[in-house]
């Protein structure tokens, strides 16, 4: 009978070349699980808005738009009057605000602006909900987070050798191979890809 250690003597190459394969996978796996718990979570808060489809179609006849925009660190409301509000067209949204320490979303409070209906052509508000936040929109936060989705995208080694694709169209904030997702808490609010529009990073106060 053969012992084990010749069967092992000469085999050698045929245990290798079955191992070796199962090797390099978990090897692949644990190194491409490293980056996200060795990466720094974000530090900096995120102002975004997605468009309220709800109110859009329900408006009846509102009279004014909206469109958000960054002046001096301060994020303004500009309205402007439609021009006939039995035909409105308007577009309403929500505010909301990604908080690092927690790393979860709330919604910001957004209502109508005070005496709407005497608003002629235009005129713009400092938003209530963010007043005295200083407000940077450069893309990429001072800690490297930025704001992108991540359609089709590869994950990880193992991945990148067998092919497989994940069809991801949720917005995340990544910084190299971490990547922090939008969520509120509630798994019925999902952030996606072409609804989430950028605002900037609350890098202090004013």
């Amino acid at each position: 009978m053969m012992s084990d250690k010749n069967f092992f003597k000469d085999n050698f190459v045929l245990i290798i070349g079955l191992a070796l394969p199962v090797l390099l996978m978990v090897g692949f796996m644990v190194v491409a699980s490293l980056p996200q718990k060795l990466s720094d979570p974000p530090k900096y808060d995120l102002i975004f808005w997605t468009s309220d489809y709800y109110y859009n179609a329900n408006n009846n006849g509102r009279p004014v738009n909206v469109s958000l925009v960054v002046k001096d660190g301060v994020l303004k409301a500009q309205y402007n009057k439609v021009p006939d509000p039995k035909y409105p067209n308007t577009q309403w949204i929500k505010l909301y605000r990604f908080e690092a320490k927690t790393q979860t979303v709330r919604q910001l409070e957004f209502g109508d602006p005070f005496d709407m209906d005497k608003i002629d052509p235009s005129r713009e508000d400092t938003v209530e909900a963010t007043k005295g936040l200083k407000i940077d929109t450069s893309l990429k936060s001072p800690d490297g987070f930025e704001l992108t989705a991540e359609n089709y995208r590869r994950y990880g080694l193992v991945n990148e050798i067998f092919g497989g694709w994940r069809n991801d169209y949720n917005m995340k904030l990544r910084n190299g191979m971490t990547a922090v997702p939008l969520k509120t808490g509630n798994p019925g609010d999902t952030f996606y890809n072409g609804s989430t529009t950028f605002v900037g990073w609350v890098t202090g106060t004013n």
